[in-house]
């Protein structure tokens, strides 16, 4: 996988869509607001957070599917957030892989792959010094910690789905559709956010892209509130990174 390809995974919900009458207090609007609510809550309250991830990449289109398995720490930080991600161990169709990993310091996203030895690094803040969490570009995967509610109901319509046996346990989920007028409409088709209904955090994120053909899954097994502010200090470079080249990459022009 590229780095620039990698990117084609990052971001979280916005608008809701009138499903009731105002004020009706059952209703899937309502309850939209309410969670969207809750969630920008969690996040002004967020410093940092450290939990397992599993990243399931299903192409469609070549019929192969990739997992990756490892954690992720994310540290709250101004002006832009610094996070971690750390994939010990991949397997695609069966056959077991290296090491992946995607560092953001704030200014510089790196992906190091164990496979070729090879750090490519590319400045993704822009000259403004800003990084966008619901850029695709950013991350291997939408990065669900930090969203403010006003930024999501920018971006996307947003309904409320009928509960599945499927979904993570104690979890609402949203279903969330770029806006005709939003620059994130080119990039995916919708994502499906599972928001945990104590924790107030998405427990599993799912990207579908290029008409179906292309689903991303990003699950948080065990995110609880245990992993929440648990006292991340600073995000160094793995070590491991020592004896790989260095490559770097123009910035992605913004839209």
């Amino acid at each position: 996988m590229t780095l620039q390809a990698a990117w084609m995974l990052l971001t979280v919900v916005s608008s809701a869509v009138y499903q009731g009458p105002v004020g009706d207090p059952g209703s899937p609007d309502t309850r939209v607001q309410q969670i969207l609510t809750d969630l920008q809550h969690r996040s002004d309250d967020l410093k940092d957070i450290h939990c397992e991830v599993r990243f399931v990449e299903d192409d469609r289109i070549n019929l192969t599917q990739r997992t990756k398995f490892g954690r992720i720490l994310f540290l709250m930080t101004k002006p832009n957030p610094h996070f971690l991600i750390h994939f010990q161990k991949t397997e695609t169709d069966g056959q077991l892989g290296k090491q992946e990993w995607y560092l953001f310091d704030g200014r510089w996203l790196y992906q190091a792959v164990e496979r070729i030895s090879q750090i490519t690094k590319q400045e993704v803040a822009g000259t403004d010094g800003e990084f966008d969490l619901f850029d695709l570009e950013k991350a291997p995967f939408p990065l669900p910690f930090g969203q403010k509610k006003e930024t999501i109901l920018r971006n996307f319509n947003v309904t409320l789905s009928t509960r599945s046996p499927l979904d993570p346990a104690d979890s609402d989920h949203l279903i969330c559709k770029p806006k005709p007028d939003s620059r994130l409409r080119r990039k995916y088709d919708r994502l499906d956010l599972f928001v945990h209904r104590t924790i107030h955090l998405p427990t599993r994120i799912v990207v579908t892209k290029n008409s179906g053909l292309e689903v991303n899954t990003a699950d948080f097994p065990g995110l609880s509130e245990k992993s929440i502010n648990v006292g991340v200090k600073e995000i160094e470079r793995p070590k491991d990174w020592k004896k790989y080249k260095e490559v770097v990459e123009e910035l992605v022009p913004r839209e």
